[in-house]
């Protein structure tokens, strides 16, 4: 299957049109993103789809030893899978998987590495606002099977909607590495977590992320979003939950899953 007929075949299973690609197996992180960006052509071209920002995925060495990488990965930010909180989903059995609660940066200029390589003080620097986030994922290529983490980077890097909390422009006192963060879930706390527990924190995944973009001839834009990595074990998802994230004096974040 070439990248474009592997792109076609993604965009059809995630609106449900057709059975996830069932040959992706043989992809490399390179043919990987070649199958995103195809992808993201084509949201973009057929389906109207708004890119918004970019999201980083396995941002600790367990995550990626789990998915066979040796390094974190990337992926693009939609519009049309962006709500704000509070916010409402419509599980899909077999292919939601879980909450993530995540930082999120909006960055202030570009960084397209002309100033580069760029490191968490310069990320920090640039950062226009920050915020509270839940990352649902999800795939529809089933986790653990032969194409492993290559087809998570193929399939919009397992994103599936983003939840966005109120921003703050004043975030020079706030503590992003060490001040717990909680996901709530039906009124039960299912995970912890702290900005630390991302590689580099917030700031330090986000100079991962610039670096990555501009080596794959791209880079980050003043305005847009990222969703910064997950800072708890990915807690699973199901129908009839209600989810808080609470990062304490960064804010909230709630979403009723039908």
């Amino acid at each position: 299957m070439n990248d474009q007929a592997a792109a076609r075949a993604i965009v059809s299973a995630r609106a449900g049109e057709s059975a996830a690609p069932a040959d992706l197996a043989g992809l490399d992180a390179a043919g990987a993103y070649r199958v995103q960006f195809e992808t993201e052509r084509l949201l973009a071209a057929e389906r109207g789809f708004q890119p918004i920002g970019w999201k980083i995925g396995a941002t600790n060495p367990p995550a990626r030893a789990a998915l066979g990488l040796c390094e974190p990965f990337l992926g693009r930010l939609y519009r049309q899978m962006t709500s704000l909180s509070p916010a409402r989903a419509t599980f899909r059995p077999g292919f939601h998987r879980a909450y993530e609660a995540e930082i999120a940066l909006e960055i202030g200029r570009d960084l397209d590495g002309r100033d580069g390589p760029y490191d968490a003080a310069a990320i920090r620097a640039s950062t226009r606002a920050v915020a509270p986030a839940i990352e649902l994922v999800g795939s529809t290529i089933a986790p653990g099977g032969p194409s492993g983490g290559a087809g998570l980077i193929a399939d919009l890097a397992g994103h599936a909607q983003w939840i966005v909390g109120a921003w703050r422009t004043d975030f020079a006192a706030l503590d992003l590495t060490e001040a717990e963060i909680a996901l709530i879930v039906n009124g039960a706390r299912v995970a912890t977590g702290k900005g630390a527990n991302v590689e580099g924190g917030p700031f330090g995944a986000t100079a991962w992320l610039a670096n990555a973009l501009v080596a794959l001839g791209r880079g980050l834009k003043a305005g847009e979003f990222v969703t910064t990595g997950t800072v708890i074990a990915p807690a699973p998802m199901g129908a009839g939950q209600a989810a808080v994230a609470d990062f304490g004096p960064l804010g909230r974040v709630e979403i009723v899953v039908g």
